[in-house]
């Protein structure tokens, strides 16, 4: 067991990490749709 693991299932971990970048795909969007597009859309 490396240091970084902790006692439990491996899969617990790979659900958490997949879950964590389904929310950064979801946040990064929206950030997109509602920042960056606007500001494109105006500064042209």
């Amino acid at each position: 067991m490396s240091a970084f693991e902790l006692p439990g299932r491996r899969e617990a971990w790979l659900t958490a990490a997949a879950t964590f970048a389904g929310y950064g795909l979801i946040l990064g969007a929206m950030f997109v749709a509602l920042f960056v597009l606007p500001y494109v859309a105006f500064a042209a």
